[in-house]
């Protein structure tokens, strides 16, 4: 994607008040040329970084937002308090049930749970919101992971296939072209611990460059992304297997250093 592009979308992203399911839908009718995958991957990119901001997880913010779905619920306001709540602060909606979910755990009575407890509760109901106690709260939850379309558990298990999906679709197509390759499952039996999607047997050349190895990603990359897969990732693979080839199956940006 031209770097012009990129930045048109990211501002009109910057500029929108509300869900991200509602921006994604917003970017569609402005930027019709850039497919539904690569506008949905820009926008889970920019609402990861403003959630990093915006979302701050103490129990002042577990009262604040507690304290907000209280006055809603006793004011008789009808359902989709925590969703207007999220439109209303800039928090994802998951993000905020799940600091809800938490006040009842804050009480005397609970305290000497450990946080990683606490947690594994929260995460239980926002899995199967049928086991919260409390009928109002649990539907009110349960829109949460309907309008959610980046931290509900349906979307986790979706990332998860997609990506799945995508490296199977580079195993057919390596194979198709007759390469040798050792795919990840076949490299961790041998104990390396950091390994690429696909080790080739015998390097090959692509656009003049020789490469080893080659590693899928379902999602769009900016620079920011791809510094940090480097640092994280490719830098380790670079050091154990020699250069390789990364796959962003939507897209990235056509900066000088991302092309190297």
């Amino acid at each position: 994607m031209e770097l012009d592009v990129y930045k048109k979308i990211i501002k009109t992203i910057n500029n929108h008040q509300g869900l991200s399911k509602d921006c994604l839908e917003h970017l569609k009718a402005i930027f019709s040329q850039v497919s539904s995958d690569t506008l949905h991957s820009i926008v889970s990119n920019e609402y990861q970084k403003r959630m990093k901001y915006y979302y701050v997880k103490t129990p002042e913010a577990v009262d604040k937002f507690y304290s907000l779905y209280r006055e809603a619920v006793n004011s008789d306001q009808p359902s989709g308090i925590i969703i207007r709540i999220a439109v209303n602060t800039g928090i994802c909606p998951c993000l905020i049930a799940k600091l809800i979910l938490q006040k009842p755990f804050m009480d005397d009575s609970v305290l000497n749970k450990s946080v990683f407890k606490i947690s594994s509760e929260v995460k239980r109901y926002i899995r199967d919101t049928n086991l919260i106690p409390d009928p109002r709260l649990a539907y009110e939850v349960y829109l949460c992971t309907l309008y959610d379309d980046l931290y509900s558990p349906t979307v986790e298990i979706m990332k998860t296939s997609i990506g799945q999906e995508y490296e199977i679709k580079l195993q057919r197509e390596m194979t198709q072209l007759g390469l040798a390759f050792r795919a990840e499952e076949h490299l961790r039996k041998y104990g390396y611990d950091k390994t690429p999607d696909i080790k080739l047997e015998i390097p090959i050349a692509v656009n003049g460059f020789i490469i080893n190895w080659v590693e899928s990603k379902a999602r769009f990359a900016d620079e920011e992304i791809h510094k940090e897969y480097f640092r994280s990732q490719y830098g380790s693979y670079w050091n154990r297997f020699g250069p390789g080839l990364v796959i962003y199956w939507f897209g990235f940006v056509e900066t000088k250093r991302i092309r190297r």
